[in-house]
């Protein structure tokens, strides 16, 4: 299972019309996380980006040229902080969340709200059910067999200079290398047969790669590391009507 983390901030390819960006540390809820974007070329030359990160002005110029930033997506509630800027960088591009915007953010000009139903031409696309508390959407892009996540699943890999953080992630299921659900974030699922929908729903789709928002990027046999980290929800303990 190949998995390589990309070292720098520069627009990187990672197949036929996508690309990654690795971004700033980030500090989120006292923790500190790496950050990555993904850049697809959509039908027209424009540029869909999901989960927008902090760029400088050579990354910016490297993206300006791949092609015009038409629509700019967040697939979980956390990333959506640095949709204004952005928007500021780009005010023509559309505006697209997965719900749960926060107040002082309310005020942008979004387009619509990603649900399960396709939005873009080859792109699909899943709104992660089950969790009334984490609002995440999935995408697969077909053309690069490309799965790209959110939050919800995550490889943390210790990071120099940050004892707690790399404490916490160890103890919460969140470290590297292998991506996996953290143990905090299993507990808020309270309708694990609507999550197991969802997951049946991107299992079905052709994806070999996968691209973390935090943790390496997974080169090849992607299913593989996505059936080992939701064990917990489709092994049989788990799978009683009730749930």
């Amino acid at each position: 299972m190949g998995v390589t983390v990309v070292p720098d901030a520069s627009v990187a390819p990672f197949g036929e019309g996508i690309w990654t960006v690795d971004g700033p540390q980030a500090l989120d809820m006292g923790l500190t996380f790496t950050t990555r974007m993904a850049i697809i070329k959509a039908p027209g030359d424009g540029l869909w980006i999901c989960d927008p990160v902090s760029v400088n002005d050579a990354t910016r110029a490297q993206i300006d040229a791949l092609g015009p930033v038409e629509c700019l997506v967040t697939s979980t509630q956390r990333h959506i902080w640095r949709l204004e800027t952005w928007h500021q960088m780009y005010p023509k591009a559309k505006l697209w969340t997965c719900g749960n915007v926060p107040k002082r953010l309310r005020t942008l000009p979004y387009d619509g709200v990603v649900g399960d139903e396709p939005l873009w031409d080859g792109i699909q696309q899943v709104k992660f059910g089950g969790n009334r508390l984490l609002a995440e959407a999935w995408f697969f892009h077909e053309e690069s067999r490309t799965l790209i996540v959110g939050d919800l699943l995550q490889a943390n890999l210790p990071l120099p200079g940050h004892p707690i953080s790399n404490l916490v992630f160890r103890l919460a299921g969140g470290a590297g290398p292998s991506a996996q659900v953290g143990r905090d974030l299993k507990m808020t699922f309270t309708d694990k047969a609507a999550a197991r929908r969802s997951l049946a729903r991107v299992m079905d789709w052709d994806f070999n790669r996968l691209i973390l928002a935090h943790g390496p990027l997974v080169t090849d046999d992607a299913k593989t590391h996505l059936a080992s980290a939701f064990t917990w929800l489709t092994s049989q303990e788990h799978a009683s009507p009730t749930q």
